[in-house]
């Protein structure tokens, strides 16, 4: 069941409006469903970009000048947040991810590692694989244990985390969780949950 919440963005005329929309395949249901509940804009001119760029085209449509309005993951503005000195960007919404099968009813990026070592300390320096667009929540997430004297190398990659893990490249992974049988097939375990991730729509500070 997805709960949708219903919003005005102050624009006369809807087609000076651009709709900035993920084209990222885990949030298009979503994203349908903004679309069907908010029919006012289904005259707006659209952009469809990755998920993780909406904030940064919403913020430059914004200095432009211009009125957008943008839909996301909540953990990929998140992670913008974190990576940029950004405040020309807010949220003007939320929708509620809600999904059965889910493990967490949402995705959730956690910190995973092989099974059995959950509760071990990690070694004085250990390398970690993570995809690159949560950087910002991974560096975030890391200065904890730098803090406490760890030693981290840190991997991004676009894909295949967990593989990174399992053939001994990384110690240990940062990951979006869905259904869980990703961590089931290489042979890994939740060791903590990081985020757990909504639907945001997102607007220029003067919206």
């Amino acid at each position: 069941m997805i709960k949708v919440i219903h919003f005005i963005v102050d624009c006369n005329e809807p087609e000076e409006l651009m709709l900035v929309l993920p084209k990222n395949s885990g949030l298009k249901s979503y994203t349908d469903k903004f679309l069907d509940s908010n029919p006012l804009y289904a005259d707006c001119k659209m952009l469809k970009v990755r998920g993780e760029d909406v904030p940064f085209w919403v913020s430059q449509l914004t200095k432009k000048g211009k009125k957008a309005i943008g839909f996301t993951g909540e953990d990929l503005f998140q992670d913008y947040r974190l990576r940029n000195d950004d405040a020309s960007v807010k949220v003007l919404g939320k929708i509620e991810w809600k999904d059965a099968s889910a493990m967490y009813g949402k995705p959730a990026l956690c910190f995973i590692g092989p099974i059995g070592k959950k509760g071990q300390s990690l070694p004085t320096k250990f390398t970690i694989c993570a995809c690159g667009k949560y950087k910002g929540i991974v560096k975030d997430f890391l200065q904890k244990y730098r803090d406490s004297g760890h030693e981290v190398d840190e991997i991004y990659v676009n894909g295949s985390v967990e593989a990174s893990c399992s053939e001994g490249i990384a110690d240990v992974i940062v990951d979006i969780v869905y259904s869980g049988s990703s961590i089931d097939e290489f042979g890994l375990e939740i060791y903590d949950v990081i985020f757990k991730s909504d639907c945001v729509i997102l607007g220029g500070t003067d919206d």
